[in-house]
């Protein structure tokens, strides 16, 4: 009987270990955008902010802390996987009053969330990626969709260029 419960445990813990791995890998699906960052318009050398995106709660959790350089704008986004739903969350906060719940994952390497969005002036659908060209370069565009994914606008497309 000693033996079956060994087995098992050991059985277990080799699962739970490979189901750890697995969402340990998972939490750092977005460690591309860590680091000290100066913000371009893409393609450009308008700089237009800085972040800082650290992780933060034992790299289970990413945080940014973005400033525009050419006015008071600045924000927040707390991002993590979401093991529960098997998807990545961000809750983005601002000094203008903007708040945006946003969901997704990897797709083909980017990292794409999304949202709908209802408000008193706008209805639509956010949607945000961030792409890494190099290891010192991260693209980031956030597209805005009022016919429910038909066509889209670019509201902002940034060049985070690593300090």
């Amino acid at each position: 009987m000693r033996k079956i419960v060994l087995l098992v445990f050991i059985i277990a813990s080799i699962f739970a270990n490979a189901q750890n791995d697995k969402l340990t890998s998972k939490y750092h699906q977005f460690d591309f955008w860590l680091g000290h960052w100066d913000v371009y318009n893409y393609g450009s050398d308008t700089l237009v902010g800085q972040s800082h995106i650290e992780t933060i709660i034992d790299s289970v959790g990413v945080l940014e802390n973005y400033s525009a350089t050419q006015s008071k704008y600045s924000g927040k986004s707390l991002n993590k996987f979401n093991p529960f739903k098997n998807r990545w969350e961000q809750y983005w906060i601002d000094n203008s009053g903007l708040t945006i719940y946003l969901t997704g994952g990897i797709e083909n390497g980017k990292m794409i969330m999304s949202d709908i969005l209802i408000a008193d002036t706008i209805k639509g659908i956010n949607q945000i990626v961030w792409e890494k060209i190099s290891d010192n370069i991260v693209r980031q565009t956030w597209n805005l969709s009022k016919d429910n994914g038909e066509t889209w606008s670019v509201l902002f497309d940034g060049e985070y260029r690593r300090k």
